[in-house]
């Protein structure tokens, strides 16, 4: 079984995201910002659908049948400010994966943020790319998303203070929901959010 966290070989991709979802909060942004924020959002995904397709690196087993990924409509109201709580370095946590065995992760800190009115809390942990790693499952797991999750890949540079934006419709599936050969780590019991996060990839 190959391992992997995410779509390493689109890392590029998504940090391009990460100047988009640090525009600021969508209460103070015009219509045209919001067009132009979903235009760049679409354009990532385009550009994910191309690497999926043509990439000798892709999970994509049948590349001649792909023709994009499914995913929810594009909604600026699921990007959220997150307070980042710091942990102390060097504690690991063993970590589940998809294969049935345990890997072992460095916890980053704590993310808290409001959805709704309702305050939620995640843990970030470190990736192999410098970036911070982010698996959760909600209420659409094994349902309109895959079983073992989802996953965010967030830059730490963009931690200003200890505020930290967390955009959902850059929610994505790991290599092991197209290709059986791949296991992925499953987010820990407390990275369950107990609402439906219909952003992001969908199944």
């Amino acid at each position: 079984m190959k391992k992997i966290i995410g779509f390493i070989a689109i890392i590029v991709i998504i940090t391009i995201a990460y100047n988009i979802i640090n525009s600021g909060s969508t209460q103070t942004e015009s219509v045209e910002d919001i067009a132009s924020y979903k235009t760049q959002i679409q354009g990532i995904r385009n550009d994910k659908d191309q690497y999926l397709k043509t990439d000798k690196e892709s999970p994509i087993e049948n590349k001649n049948a792909f023709r994009q990924l499914p995913y929810f409509a594009i909604d600026p109201t699921w990007r959220v400010t997150a307070t980042i709580d710091k942990l102390k370095s060097g504690q690991k946590i063993e970590i589940q994966m998809t294969g049935g065995e345990t890997e072992a992760y460095e916890p980053y800190g704590n993310a808290t943020f409001e959805i709704g009115g309702k305050k939620y809390a995640l843990k970030l942990f470190i990736n192999a790319e410098g970036l911070l790693f982010l698996p959760f499952k909600d209420l659409t797991s094994g349902k309109e998303t895959y079983g073992a999750g989802r996953y965010l890949d967030l830059d730490p540079q963009n931690i200003k203070g200890s505020q930290l934006v967390i955009d959902f419709n850059l929610a994505y599936h790991p290599y092991c929901t197209y290709n059986h050969t791949f296991t992925c780590p499953i987010p820990p019991a407390e990275n369950f959010l107990p609402i439906a996060i219909k952003a992001g990839e969908r199944l």
